[in-house]
């Protein structure tokens, strides 16, 4: 027992080293929140345009697309930093926020292009003969039953989001692995640390899938529920 308490104070108490996990723990919520909010509305923007009945706009969106899925995060958010960006004049964490909103961007526009694709046709074309408009058969028939099967794959992207921003400590951003890091190296002990980090990705994880599945209810935008 007196062990655990040792180890408890040197990992979070000693010289404050809880401030090193506060930090990171901000800094992971600022890296998935705004990536994954630019992310949703990049993928809306480049779902957007794959729907537009033009051959080469679709298939720069693709050839755009497939690229950000093929390269692997870390690499992404290297070429972002060392090379794309490294003569701007912009923080290293704004950078990264970049990188991770294309590379969520590019997913979300494969999840909303699929559900909008795999809802029936026939049923938009019936309420435009009906008098709706295009726009208003969209918004009414085709949006509410492509969001209810988007919203599954939907929460996963918002999970693997936040998951990828364990990687950003490789690139001197203190986020809460790289807050982790930093207090084993010191302490040569890391179980205290992994166990605080572990249960703070799980519970945000949990809170914001719940979160988000409100809008796959039927009480929400017209959804059904995908409990």
């Amino acid at each position: 027992m007196d062990v655990l308490k040792y180890k408890f104070y040197t990992t979070f108490v000693y010289q404050n080293r809880w401030e090193f996990f506060l930090d990171g723990f901000l800094m992971t919520l600022l890296l998935t929140f705004a990536s994954f909010l630019g992310g949703t509305i990049l993928g809306a923007a480049l779902c957007g345009l794959r729907l537009i009945p033009n051959k080469a706009i679709n298939k720069c969106v693709n050839a755009l697309i497939g690229l950000l899925i093929q390269l692997p995060t870390l690499v992404l958010l290297m070429v972002m930093v060392y090379l794309v960006f490294s003569k701007a004049s912009l923080s290293v964490v704004v950078v990264v926020i970049f990188g991770l909103m294309l590379k969520c961007g590019a997913y979300l526009s494969e999840i909303f292009y699929t559900a909008i694709k795999g809802v029936n046709e026939g049923q938009a074309e019936a309420a435009r003969a009906l008098g709706m408009s295009k726009l208003q058969a969209f918004l009414h028939i085709t949006f509410p039953q492509s969001l209810s099967a988007a919203i599954p794959l939907y929460k996963n992207q918002f999970i693997i989001t936040l998951q990828e921003t364990s990687l950003v400590g490789t690139l001197a951003v203190m986020d809460l692995t790289k807050a982790s890091n930093i207090i084993t190296s010191r302490t040569l002990d890391a179980f205290f640390g992994l166990i605080l980090i572990s249960a703070i990705y799980l519970i945000i994880g949990l809170v914001c899938s719940k979160l988000i599945g409100l809008l796959g209810k039927k009480e929400h935008l017209g959804g059904v529920d995908n409990d």
